[in-house]
């Protein structure tokens, strides 16, 4: 029974284990058949596939550093190829002239759901389904069909029959199928089996159906590529007289970050798949501190602007507060180089912004020509201040009563700010007039005149501040060594109340002496008036007795 249940257990690992093969030392595989499993070329070996061979679905071969395979046969994937069609496509159908008149069948690799129009001789037909039928005269060279769909759908032609009237059947596979929105494809556009390149790849024959991760030094010359797109570039790719199709995405092959890629005399899967793209795996930019913003303007291979984004706009809560942006929220705007299916090379041209909102004033930072690189770093200008002195007018003063006191404050920074004081003494918040805001441009140093005042007697000092907002944290806008000042010690002292008392009869009796004055004068002057009248009485009455002498 134990016996029985191990020899179970063998069996099945043996049925689920995969091949593996090593190639420490130089070989040639010039015969033609299958390979499957996993294959290893290293110890600074060289294989070299000069046969053709079948490759089993899951088959991967790597390539360690100082190895290298040279492939100058054909390696293709089992898997029957399709052939995909695009939104808009002309597909040319070879007909051989096999007769007067005869029915072509186009079957699709998987059944079609919805209406797509089909097009042959001026006949248009509105058409879903798995197989398309049309009756035509064959005694042609040639045949073009157009399809119009809305690319919602994967849509694919697995094979093309053509009956003759009178004469054999013939088929027309994907690979003989030709013309603009065709790409000769696997199925399902995944890709079968996988290459693995830390040190060399060398190709002048022909790959079907491969995953290709280029991280050493890749060469293609005279090669001929089907449904390798994309090619993943990390290191080093050369391409030369060569010709790539059916890529399974938008691109035949992708330069990772500061890869090397030359593409000469080669063609492409054409169309609106381009030849290669230059995609970076990243991209972000450093900033001062988690207020700051950023506005691009052009990004990517469609040139678009980007909202506003901080450093946790991707919200991945554990980056927060790191002081860096991602910029590349997708992989479009992140595409900074490419090379379309016309061979044009294309480079982003995207500009940016940065901008920090405070209450010392919103400071902004242009970018004219974005960095195309994986991270920089880049700092708004901002102003950096210094409390230069406080000094008292008098070293003492009475209580509730006002004791000027001049600040000053220098700005060593690039840009101007306009900034609030705090002052204190004695612990608590120091009464020094109204509080404003006080603008101090770059290079300059302005004076600040206060009034304090204080409530309690004693010695004290007054400190005083600027305050920094939370949009500023982490920032160096103060001049640590100067971020703040001290005036000398004030006695402040109760005002002295014998002076005080004196004050009001000392008054009033200066009020009193001015009122006598006053009244002696009017009193003396009224007198004066009365005398006067008194006496020329007199004298009217001393001429009425004087007689006339007759």
């Amino acid at each position: 029974m134990r016996r029985a249940v191990l020899m179970s257990i063998l069996i099945l690992f043996s049925l689920n284990s995969v091949s593996a093969t090593e190639y420490d030392s130089n070989q040639n595989l010039s015969t033609n058949g299958n390979l499957s499993g996993n294959h290893t070329v290293t110890n600074e070996a060289t294989l070299e596939i000069s046969g053709d061979y079948n490759i089993e679905d899951g088959s991967n071969f790597v390539v360690e550093e100082g190895s290298t395979m040279i492939i100058s046969g054909e390696m293709s994937a089992n898997a029957p190829p399709q052939l995909n069609i695009d939104p808009q496509t002309e597909m040319v159908v070879p007909i051989g002239n096999l007769g007067s008149e005869g029915i072509m069948r186009i079957i699709f690799a998987e059944e079609v759901y919805y209406n797509i129009t089909i097009e042959i001789n001026n006949d248009s037909y509105e058409w879903k389904g798995e197989t398309f039928n049309y009756t035509m005269d064959m005694d042609v060279d040639n045949v073009v069909v157009n399809f119009t769909h809305t690319g919602f759908w994967l849509i694919a032609i697995s094979e093309i029959q053509l009956s003759p009237s009178g004469s054999t059947p013939e088929i027309r596979t994907p690979d003989v199928l030709t013309g603009n929105g065709t790409s000769y494809v696997i199925p399902d556009r995944n890709k079968a089996w996988t290459i693995d390149v830390h040190g060399d790849l060398e190709v002048t024959g022909s790959i079907y159906g491969a995953e290709i991760n280029c991280f050493g030094n890749c060469t293609f010359t005279n090669a001929d590529l089907t449904s390798t797109g994309p090619i993943n570039a990390y290191g080093s790719l050369i391409i030369t007289d060569s010709s790539l199709s059916g890529g399974i995405s938008d691109e035949d092959i992708i330069v990772w970050d500061d890869a090397e890629i030359s593409w000469e005399n080669s063609i492409g899967t054409g169309g609106t798949t381009d030849n290669w793209i230059r995609l970076l795996s990243s991209r972000t930019i450093g900033v001062q501190n988690s207020h700051v913003s950023f506005r691009g303007y052009g990004l990517g291979y469609d040139g678009v602007n980007s909202s506003q984004i901080t450093d946790n706009s991707t919200g991945d809560f554990e980056k927060y507060g790191d002081h860096v942006i991602d910029i590349g929220y997708n992989e479009r705007v992140r595409i900074i180089e490419w090379q379309d299916g016309n061979g044009d090379i294309h480079q982003e041209s995207a500009t940016g912004e940065l901008v920090l909102s405070t209450p010392w004033g919103i400071y902004t930072k242009t970018i004219d020509d974005l960095p195309r690189v994986n991270h920089f770093d880049l700092d708004i200008d901002l102003p950096l201040l210094s409390f230069d002195s406080l000094v008292e007018s008098d070293d003492e003063n009475s209580v509730n009563s006002r004791l000027g006191v001049m600040a000053t404050v220098s700005n060593q920074g690039d840009v101007s700010a306009t900034f609030l004081v705090d002052c204190f003494s004695n612990g608590v918040e120091a009464n020094v007039g109204v509080n404003v805001p006080y603008t101090v441009d770059a290079g300059d140093t302005i004076e600040i005149p206060l009034n304090w005042d204080s409530a309690v007697e004693g010695e004290l000092t007054l400190e005083c501040s600027i305050f920094v907002p939370y949009q500023l944290y982490s920032i160096e806008v103060l001049d640590s060594s100067a971020s703040s000042a001290s005036s000398g010690v004030v006695t402040w002292e109760e005002a002295d109340e014998d002076s005080s008392s004196m004050i009001m009869p000392l008054a009033m009796g200066i009020v009193l002496a001015v009122v006598c004055y006053v009244g002696f004068m009017i009193y003396s002057r009224a007198k004066n008036e009365i005398d006067f009248e008194t006496d020329s009485d007199d004298v009217s009455e001393s001429d009425d007795d004087v007689g006339t002498i007759e």
